[in-house]
């Protein structure tokens, strides 16, 4: 009875085993492909991110000459954006976002010593790139915050209100409305 009860015991455990490491496996595979997926989202759309955090936290100090300098950054990261990389969501992401980012980019840079021109762009180019990190991820934790003052919001890497829309007159001004990326 005991050889009995043994074998019942070692046989569970082992389809067990089998089982778990199957079901490891496939959670393997399917963080590869994401890893994979994601290696193209976070290295180039990554540049995008960093320079339009950039022209964010210009506005919000009131610098528009840094502003403008990092739009410029931006239109040429959005404009060398790997198209053949992308998965399927994404290029159509991509494609509905791009030529308004792009423009709004542009703006940002030319709008050097007008610094509510590039905020009114920025309004505009905040939407585009929530659109594409939403698709295409993001390698670190951004904040949509939301400025009431305004109807409007901005992407941040800091939980702290940074109001690129007023700068310095309502630096606080807003509020966080979502968590994106890592957490």
């Amino acid at each position: 009875m005991k050889t009995f009860l043994f074998t019942v015991a070692f046989a569970a455990t082992t389809l067990m085993a089998v089982g778990n490491l199957q079901a490891k496996t496939i959670v393997n595979k399917d963080a590869a492909q994401y890893v994979s997926m994601n290696y193209f989202t976070n290295s180039q759309i990554g540049k995008i991110v960093q320079y339009y955090l950039e022209v964010k936290n210009a506005l919000a100090t009131d610098n528009a000459q840094a502003a403008a300098k990092a739009g410029g950054q931006l239109k040429t990261a959005l404009s060398d954006l790997k198209k053949e990389k992308m998965n399927d969501a994404q290029k159509k992401t991509y494609q509905e976002n791009s030529a308004g980012a792009i423009k709004n980019s542009e703006q940002i840079a030319k709008g050097g010593a007008n610094i509510q021109l590039q905020r009114e762009q920025f309004e505009k180019l905040s939407e585009a790139i929530y659109n594409m990190v939403k698709v295409f991820g993001a390698s670190q934790t951004l904040y949509k915050d939301y400025c009431p003052m305004k109807k409007a919001s901005w992407l941040s890497e800091i939980k702290d209100i940074k109001n690129p829309y007023y700068g310095k007159s309502m630096p606080t001004c807003g509020m966080i409305r979502e968590t994106l990326g890592k957490q």
